[in-house]
């Protein structure tokens, strides 16, 4: 399906898949409380791939007999497969303020590896927006507001859990590179189709050379506690994986990347309405920033 006509909206798009992944990490926090990170991981993504599997009665484009849309598939499947399972170790090893911080280095990673594979860069405003980004989304997860912007830094090298988040930011870099060559060659719905089928094959298989036994978690008796919860955690990654898959179809990777980072700005929103959470001066001055850098992306 062709979304060119709405290429205007593509910070829509973006936006929207910031909300479904600030929504996704809150309810990965909670799960990961009761189920462990490679069971949690398989099912989010089986999860997901029973809500976008659908769309394919829509509307689908499979060149399966193009070897670039296949190495897109199953490199950006698995970049996004390993992104998903590092990302959930961090949010459970680790505070959300400081994996949130982390993942501001994503855009970073987009725009050299854009470099190095289509030879896109971003122009002058866009390098500045994605600056913004990237520094209001690191203080407005930094904790207890501007004055300790250098908490992630210090926890960077002290907490195991950053190191997760570290690989997991890589990853989606390199996910979302190889999705927009996937979608060049393709469509955004049927690509993400594609790369929710092929992440919890190669997850599972990872899983099961990793620990033989690994099979016997998915059924255990806590999963099934969970089940309604899990369903709605794999509705947000799907709508989170569409909207983003969308949003890369109509601009630069490291366009729809930076812009994504203002989920922190919807978990500031919503911790402060649904948790009474504190800080909300410091954090919002945060947001401002990042906005400031959504519009210089949108002048570019």
């Amino acid at each position: 399906m062709d979304f060119a006509p709405y290429a205007h909206l593509w910070v829509v798009f973006a936006l929207l898949s910031a909300f479904f992944h600030a929504s996704r990490m809150a309810a990965t926090k909670w799960l990961s409380l009761t189920l462990p990170v490679p069971v949690l991981t398989i099912y989010v993504n089986l999860a997901s791939l029973a809500v976008t599997l659908p769309l394919i009665l829509w509307y689908h484009d499979f060149p399966l007999s193009s070897p670039e849309y296949l190495m897109a598939v199953l490199l950006g499947g698995l970049a996004s497969g390993l992104g998903g399972w590092a990302l959930n170790y961090a949010i459970h090893e680790s505070e959300v303020s400081l994996v949130g911080p982390i993942m501001t280095s994503t855009p970073g990673f987009v725009i050299l590896l854009e470099w190095l594979l289509i030879g896109s860069l971003p122009g002058a405003l866009g390098f500045l927006g994605i600056a913004l980004l990237m520094v209001g989304s690191y203080w407005l997860s930094a904790g207890q507001g501007l004055d300790r912007w250098y908490r992630p830094l210090q926890h960077l090298i002290t907490n195991p859990g950053s190191r997760y988040a570290l690989i997991a930011s890589a990853c989606f870099a390199a996910a979302s590179t190889l999705g927009r060559i996937g979608i060049q060659l393709s469509d955004p719905l049927s690509f993400a189709v594609m790369v929710a089928v092929v992440n919890p094959l190669i997850l599972f298989i990872l899983f099961s050379v990793r620990e033989p036994g690994f099979y016997r978690e998915l059924v255990s008796p806590s999963v099934r506690q969970v089940a309604g919860p899990l369903l709605l955690l794999g509705l947000l990654f799907a709508l989170m994986r569409i909207a983003d898959q969308i949003a890369l179809s109509l601009t630069l990777a490291s366009y729809a990347m930076a812009v994504k980072r203002t989920a922190g700005l919807f978990a500031v929103l919503l911790g402060g309405f649904f948790f009474r959470e504190g800080h909300l001066v410091g954090k919002l001055l945060a947001c401002l920033v990042m906005l400031f850098g959504v519009l210089a992306l949108t002048l570019d």
